[in-house]
């Protein structure tokens, strides 16, 4: 089995930014937020009456629409983000919320909506600050891969298969469908996905078994095949678990996120502008 090699980045030292703000991402998003806001707060009045305002004004622009500085705003905290480091995402994020909440205001929308998306939300992503995992849902073409993958493996034999991070249960379901002597389940950390997964493995008619929990507390020793849709980041800490708990003979399939340096065995294109299946023989 190929050997993992050390990043040259995790040698190089964190940008002094990042090094002044708070380990969880969340934290650091809101202190982005809070200083470019404060920083803007503090600037606005006095360029508003400087005479650079003046002369914009006889040009048709007015530095007191709350737009300009929004976009200023916006730029600050992008920059900001990309300084501390943060995931691409998490930039996308702090360019979309301020508009999102300015744009919010100008709807009259009564408070219920606003807590049922709240809930909605909350329910959905859980603990993504913790987890760095966002809610990425499969699609046939993968599941299809998957099964032709477990056909190969296992030939007739009966497999125990797990999901980790099962969203709403598509794949499993399908899996336990198509192979019906195979022990699929699935686990899932938020509890809106896990809720509709569960539902639908009563009404299934299969024998698919959804979890409530962190996959990080399972036992991978107890599993032929594990099957993750999860994210760039926490891709190595998984590899570490499935090299530490896994046995010999048994694989870790990873889809569109491979393990970094690390050369899976086989690489497999489900269909064109699918995500490529990485599959790692332990």
């Amino acid at each position: 089995m190929p050997s993992a090699k050390l990043s040259v980045e995790t040698l190089l030292p964190k940008p002094w930014l990042q090094r002044l703000l708070p380990k969880r991402l969340w934290c650091q998003a809101l202190l982005i937020q809070t200083l470019s806001i404060l920083l803007i707060a503090g600037l606005a009045p006095g360029v508003i009456n400087s005479v650079f305002a003046f002369e914009l004004s006889h040009l048709g622009i007015s530095l007191e629409h709350v737009w300009i500085w929004l976009l200023l705003h916006i730029c600050l905290v992008s920059l900001l983000a990309k300084a501390a480091q943060m995931p691409v995402w998490w930039r996308w994020i702090h360019a979309i919320f301020p508009v999102a909440v300015l744009g919010m205001q100008h709807i009259n929308l009564p408070a219920t909506v606003y807590l049922a998306g709240f809930i909605i939300t909350l329910t959905l992503y859980w603990s993504v600050h913790n987890t760095r995992v966002p809610f990425y849902p499969s699609f046939p073409p993968t599941w299809r891969a998957l099964h032709h993958v477990l056909e190969q493996h296992g030939d007739d034999a009966p497999l125990k298969v797990l999901d980790i991070g099962s969203g709403i249960g598509d794949l499993a379901l399908f899996l336990a469908s198509q192979r019906v002597h195979d022990e699929v389940s699935g686990i899932e950390i938020a509890p809106l996905p896990w809720a509709v997964s569960a539902v639908r493995a009563l009404f299934s008619g299969t024998s698919a078994r959804f979890t409530l929990g962190d996959y990080r507390e399972l036992d991978f020793a107890k599993f032929d095949v594990i099957f993750a849709y999860l994210s760039p980041a926490v891709m190595p800490d998984v590899w570490q678990k499935v090299r530490a708990e896994m046995p010999a003979g048994t694989l870790f399939v990873s889809s569109e996120f491979p393990v970094p340096d690390m050369t899976a065995q086989r690489i497999i294109y489900p269909q064109k502008n699918a995500p490529a299946l990485y599959v790692y023989s332990l």
